[in-house]
């Protein structure tokens, strides 16, 4: 008999084992993809699995605020002046 296989949603802890409409995301930190669901796609190492498209939608926003934002100055360094 086959296992069923859980995926849970990386913003809102949703299970699903039928998790038709959900999305997926595969990323670097310097490549983002968005694909619809694939089973073999969602047992690769690193995918990332999305509920729907809003949820999907703040791991892109994350991602874009992290590799797009400066780099926070480090105050615990003295300043050089």
């Amino acid at each position: 008999m086959a296992a069923v296989i859980h995926y849970r949603c990386e913003i809102c802890g949703t299970e699903s084992s039928n998790p038709i409409h959900w999305f997926m995301i595969q990323c670097n930190s310097d490549e983002l993809k968005v694909l619809k669901w694939n089973d073999e796609a969602a047992k690769a190492p690193g995918a990332r699995h999305y509920c729907g498209e809003a949820h999907a939608g703040v791991y892109i926003s994350r991602w874009l605020e992290a590799s797009c934002s400066p780099s926070m100055p480090d105050f615990t360094q003295p300043s050089r002046g």
